[in-house]
């Protein structure tokens, strides 16, 4: 039985969805028992000394960089997914975000698709056999598991009167408000500060755009969702974006962390956002259910899932939609043949594989990593002070956490985050919910048959020229 180390920064969302389906195939028939902990504990490599340490991305936050940096010096494999895989592939993507040191310290590279795989092979000819195709296996769970149904959920937030629903995935125009994410858009702007009058422009814009709508259709219920990255953990404060001047309508409800994005588009007659990677896994739950994207000026750099949906630049445009799939069921230009071939490739191209297996296919590469384990007793990592100072100051704190309190001064409100989340008490709620979804899935396809027989990896199309050599 090996021992995984798995850190996380939430007890739910994106990395956790991402993370679990491959988790429950590590546990089941990897000989693998998982521990969950929470990022801010970097010492807990030294403390716990896994045979393995399992992250969701190295590269997106400076402490998810840290973890596999510490882990690697220690001869302590790490094994890691892509939070956000569907980069760009035209050079103004930065593929290294946290990573400094410019290294991948983990075992494999796991990607999305083969588009976004062969432009790293060609930028980083030198570590080819690093980089790997797996499929993104945060998408899975929409062949996998089960979703909240509307009257359900609409009974439980107590909005039983709305039979109509239209959600709306927000940008990270939140940014605008705090230095940091300021920063990180001028980055994304390669500098260019134009472009941060442009974004408020654009979110007064698709303000007006949700205001108009939520004013002309006051049946309907409009679900706003916050993304996820729009500020820092650190940050308290929330800044203003596209969506919380709504907030007032009655027929608005403006989510942030506390529902499962899933369950929403489940929910959901109507899919829209600015621009958001949601558009797909709308997609792949309900592959009727129109797209909209609310493009006062569409012309800049994004990525191509767009190609998949409506775009509109007037207020009169969504209002006409909106009314079309009401009245019809169905919205004409969503629906056009060159739409639905759209909408095939750019699943291919962003997460490989749409049918469920990614976590799997990355499982291949667990396995392979597993494998090379020395054997004999674990690697001894060198004690950390930096780490070690950061875990009593967390284990301290938690008996004096007051969030009155700590929200009043500066210095202690960037840690609400660490005290509100180390628990990660979610996980086991949420692995309980699935198990009996993935125990279906395996089932119905079959999956310890064939991984007892050896055919699994081979069914699954996994790409000859990833596998390791022998």
């Amino acid at each position: 039985m090996k021992k995984v180390l798995c850190f996380l920064d939430n007890d739910s969302g994106r990395d956790v969805e991402m993370l679990l389906p491959l988790i429950y195939f590590m546990e089941k028939f990897l000989y693998c028992r998982v521990e969950f902990n929470f990022i801010w504990d970097v010492y807990a490599v030294f403390r716990k000394k896994p045979d393995l340490v399992l992250l969701p991305n190295t590269v997106g936050s400076r402490l998810y960089f840290q973890i596999s940096q510490y882990a690697a010096r220690q001869n302590i494999p790490v094994f890691a997914l892509i939070s956000e895989g569907n980069m760009r592939t035209d050079g103004s993507f930065d593929y290294w975000g946290y990573n400094h040191d410019k290294k991948f310290y983990q075992e494999f590279v796991c990607f999305w698709s083969a588009r976004t795989r062969d432009f790293l092979r060609s930028e980083l000819p030198g570590i080819n056999e690093k980089l790997v195709l797996t499929g993104a296996t945060g998408f899975d769970r929409y062949n996998i598991y089960q979703f909240e149904k509307r009257a359900d959920f609409l009974k439980r937030k107590g909005l039983q009167q709305y039979k109509k629903v239209i959600g709306y995935a927000g940008w990270a125009f939140g940014k605008l408000s705090n230095p940091q994410g300021r920063e990180e858009l001028l980055s994304f702007f390669k500098g260019d500060a134009s472009w941060l009058q442009w974004t408020e422009r654009q979110m007064l814009a698709v303000e007006n755009m949700l205001r108009q709508a939520m004013e002309q259709y006051p049946e309907i219920l409009f679900v706003l969702k916050r993304h996820p990255n729009e500020a820092n953990p650190s940050i308290v404060a929330e800044g203003r974006n596209e969506m919380n001047p709504l907030i007032s309508y009655p027929n608005v409800l403006y989510v942030k962390e506390e529902e499962n994005l899933h369950d929403l588009i489940s929910i959901s007659d109507i899919w829209m956002g600015f621009e958001t990677t949601t558009t797909m896994e709308a997609w792949l739950m309900k592959n009727q259910m129109p797209t909209l994207l609310l493009n006062p000026d569409p012309d800049f750099n994004r990525d191509q899932l767009f190609k998949g949906s409506v775009v509109f630049q007037t207020t009169e445009q969504l209002i006409n939609a909106i009314e079309e799939f009401y009245d019809k069921g169905t919205v004409a230009a969503f629906d056009e043949k060159e739409k639905l071939r759209a909408r095939q490739q750019l699943i291919t191209d962003t997460i490989g594989w749409g049918d469920g297996f990614n976590h799997i296919r990355t499982a291949y590469f667990v396995e392979k990593t597993l494998e090379q384990l020395p054997g004999g007793s674990a690697s001894k990592p060198r004690f950390s002070l930096k780490y070690a100072w950061m875990y009593v100051l967390m284990e301290l704190g938690k008996y004096f956490y007051i969030r009155i309190v700590f929200i009043r001064l500066p210095k202690f409100k960037k840690t609400i985050w660490i005290f509100e989340k180390f628990r990660l008490r979610n996980i086991p709620v949420l692995q309980a919910r699935y198990t009996q979804f993935m125990e279906d899935f395996y089932s119905k396809h079959r999956i310890a048959d064939k991984y007892r027989k050896g055919s699994l990896y081979a069914e699954l199309s996994i790409d000859k020229n990833d596998r390791p050599k022998q």
